[in-house]
């Protein structure tokens, strides 16, 4: 994620305030361990924005094959949005049954 993911036009009351928050706990640094993690296991390249090369859910479903191999048997490659979040849905349904804990991990729209 970057911090341009929240310039999605003025925000104001509770939702400059929840913006301000996530900002504020934003760490760059584990952005680059985690985009070093994630590139060096998958072998591709999320790009200079983290959450634009993250936001089709190619890479996250390539992670969790690596993770656990065939956990996610079809990956869509369309640019078409309701692709992206099947490919989002589909890897935060397989990290679920990985055994991460839902409550930490994001939802779909959050990339969106």
């Amino acid at each position: 994620m970057s911090s341009t993911q929240f310039n999605k036009g003025p925000s104001y009351g509770l939702s400059a305030e929840v913006r301000n928050r996530l900002l504020s706990k934003y760490d760059p640094q584990k952005e680059a361990e985690l985009r070093g993690w994630i590139e060096g296991l998958t072998g591709l390249s999320i790009g200079p924005d983290f959450q634009k090369g993250l936001k089709d859910g190619v890479i996250l479903c390539t992670l969790m094959n690596k993770l656990q191999p065939g956990s996610v048997p079809k990956i869509n490659r369309s640019m078409q949005n309701w692709h992206q979040l099947e490919n989002l849905s589909t890897f935060i349904k397989a990290m679920v049954s990985y055994g991460m804990n839902p409550v930490d991990l994001f939802e779909a729209n959050d990339l969106f």
